[in-house]
């Protein structure tokens, strides 16, 4: 009797075809829980872009509003207003090393041109 029960419902073939459906089923429900996660991901791509753009435009904001705080400096008329001061009287050895210190400060301002 046992014999006739594995060999009815548990033949090699019923045993395949059984897997084969449960490997489609799997197949099926994989691919399915990925299409969702494609969606997903492909909206949470379109709100990042939208908030990038948002963001680039701030920056273009920002930049404009830098570029009209910008001071216009000129240098060479600074340069020349330092240039005028050539020689400083030392009245003694204590001030010598801060007039050194002043001098090579100048001598670098001045050569930034």
């Amino acid at each position: 009797m046992f014999d006739f029960i594995l060999s009815k419902f548990l033949s090699p073939a019923k045993i395949a075809l059984f897997s084969l459906a449960l490997f489609c089923a799997f197949l099926y429900l994989k691919n399915h829980s990925l299409v969702l996660e494609n969606e997903s991901l492909k909206l949470k791509a379109l709100h990042l872009n939208s908030e990038l753009s948002v963001f680039e435009s701030k920056i273009k904001e920002q930049n404009k509003a830098i570029d009209k705080l910008r001071l216009e400096l000129k240098p060479k008329e600074v340069l020349k207003e330092v240039l005028k001061v050539d020689k400083v009287f030392v009245k003694d050895k204590s001030c010598e090393s801060e007039l050194k210190a002043y001098k090579e400060l100048f001598s670098i301002l001045g050569a930034k041109k």
